[in-house]
């Protein structure tokens, strides 16, 4: 594949790039003039992004490219695919094994449109930017507004009925909450943060804990959250992993820093769903309702069992 960048400003247009001129550029190029070269195909292509204005219609749900497709400057479009079909892939399992009410679907629509959107406006800033014909419908953001990859990559913040918030805020489908800083600090509605644990005399991340399930993981104070997970997921009919944290449990903290990143005390627990998203944390343990109590009340609206949950 030989691609040649084309700006509006040097007067050329598609049509001007016939098989013998392109033939005349691969040579040129190659530096061998008297090379024989034969042009099976020119296809002419304009960057643009373009976002689905919704990604589900009943039992229709769009990812991937189907839902949003952007340049590939910055290298935003696998990874927005990569999430949003793994935002998509557990929810789909929980509503079809019944172990979620079909609700649960309309958060797919809600957590990963504004930040598909948002990507697919980054993808339209920085220097690259000047090469691509601005047309009705393509938007672009000024190139002063561009931020560092982290915001788009894992820098938001999810607020749907799938997150239990720690505030009163309502989730939106109008725009994405960026994080104020750049760093990851287990707040209900964003992504794990990477720390090194060892387990069985393994170092492991947080990130190698999601194998498909719900994870619940607990300080080391926190014995009853994990003694409570087991009959939850019966309950429920989850499956549900749960990790005491601390010098004599499941998991050790290697860099002594669980609580401080977590933001959770040494008696407190965090949930984390099947896509690495925190769904709900305690910052400390519970005795009225106990933590089974509180898991229930917690996972049946992160399931779309009900509207809201008690803690």
């Amino acid at each position: 594949m030989f691609i040649i960048t084309e700006q509006p400003s040097q007067g050329t247009s598609p049509q001007d790039f016939t098989a013998k001129r392109c033939q005349d550029l691969l040579q040129k190029a190659m530096g061998k003039p008297d090379m024989a070269i034969k042009i099976v195909e020119i296809a002419h292509w304009q960057p643009a992004q373009r976002v689905a204005e919704r990604f589900q219609q009943g039992r229709v749900l769009l990812v991937g490219d189907a839902a949003h497709t952007m340049p590939p400057n910055q290298g935003l479009g696998v990874n927005t695919a990569i999430q949003s079909a793994q935002n998509l892939g557990w929810k789909l399992a929980a509503v079809l094994t019944g172990h979620a009410a079909p609700s649960l679907l309309s958060t797919y629509t809600t957590e990963r449109h504004p930040v598909a959107t948002f990507a697919a406006e980054q993808s339209l800033t920085g220097p690259a930017a000047a090469l691509l014909e601005q047309r009705p419908g393509h938007a672009s953001l000024p190139s002063d507004q561009q931020v560092s990859l982290f915001a788009p990559a894992v820098g938001y913040r999810y607020r749907s009925q799938a997150i239990v918030p720690e505030d009163t805020a309502p989730s939106s489908q109008e725009g994405i909450e960026l994080l104020e800083r750049p760093l990851l600090s287990g707040l209900p509605g964003t992504r794990v943060p990477h720390l090194w644990l060892e387990r069985q005399g393994q170092r492991i991340s947080t990130l190698d804990l999601l194998d498909g399930r719900f994870v619940l993981l607990a300080g080391s104070d926190g014995a009853s959250w994990c003694e409570a997970a087991p009959a939850v997921a019966a309950s429920l009919g989850i499956r549900l992993a749960a990790y005491r944290i601390g010098p004599d449990a499941d998991l050790l903290d290697l860099e002594h820093s669980w609580q401080a990143r977590i933001g959770v005390s040494s008696d407190g627990a965090v949930l984390l769903r099947p896509d690495g998203f925190v769904a709900w944390r305690s910052r400390t343990s519970t005795t009225t309702p106990g933590p089974k109590q509180v898991l229930e009340q917690v996972l049946a609206p992160v399931l779309g069992r009900s509207s809201a949950a008690s803690t």
